[in-house]
């Protein structure tokens, strides 16, 4: 391997995953949640994340310049790019709701992604699949991050996670139709099929509302426990 098919843009077959590799997936997975979750509070932790999110970012769409992907794969239209750019650029007290909504967000798509990976076409190892893993991991410990410190059910009702639900996946599936992609997985759901662009929609929309609903609860549930220990 050379630095060329790091960065080739000839695409193949996405890499077959082992057993071990999985593994250590899963260990970093859980390491992540971990460290994120324990260790919030300390600036060290709190960079880390943040510059292997910006590195990873701009590692991706440097190259994505460089080799002039088309409008239908580089656009970051896919839910945990969304999530990404919102959480590591929108201030933690300006657009509170929506920044936790995304944060939601970014716990939810990492884990579904890190469980059952849905990899791009080149052979490994490769900027993509760097993005992927690193972009993921980071993306979690952000939004672990920013909830740890931030999480106010008042700032985000469960009617309103629902409307941004719903109105983010039209906006994801109006750019599905302009450019022709897969972004959110709405032209071709993983799992449960092709069931028509409404019906993919609808169905994409659905569970990821319900799912968001439940990590909401999760971290309410969290803060709450939070709140008494230091009443104790």
């Amino acid at each position: 391997m050379n630095l060329l098919d790091f960065f080739t843009s000839h695409k193949t077959e996405p890499p077959v995953m082992t057993p071990f590799a999985y593994i250590l997936l899963m260990m970093s997975l859980v390491s992540v949640i971990y460290v994120a979750s324990r260790f919030f509070e300390q600036k060290k932790v709190q960079t880390f994340f943040k510059v292997a999110q910006i590195v990873q970012l701009v590692s991706l769409y440097g190259w994505y310049l460089a080799i002039q992907e088309p409008l239908s794969e580089s656009l970051p239209l896919y839910h945990c790019r969304v999530a990404m750019f919102a959480v590591l650029l929108l201030p933690d007290k300006v657009a509170v709701a929506y920044k936790q909504y995304f944060a939601l967000l970014g716990v939810f798509g990492p884990i579904c992604a890190i469980v059952y990976p849905i990899l791009d076409p080149y052979p490994f190892p490769h900027i993509t699949l760097f993005s992927f893993f690193i972009g993921h991991l980071a993306l979690l410990g952000n939004s672990i991050i920013y909830l740890m410190k931030h999480y106010d059910r008042l700032n985000l009702s469960y009617r309103r996670i629902v409307e941004i639900t719903f109105g983010l996946d039209f906006l994801i599936l109006l750019g599905n139709i302009a450019f022709g992609g897969n972004y959110g997985f709405l032209k071709e759901p993983p799992l449960v099929g092709d069931h028509g662009m409404l019906g993919n929609y609808m169905i994409v929309s659905v569970v990821l509302a319900t799912a968001l609903l439940l990590f909401s609860y999760l971290f309410k549930e969290m803060k709450e426990r939070q709140a008494e220990r230091l009443t104790q």
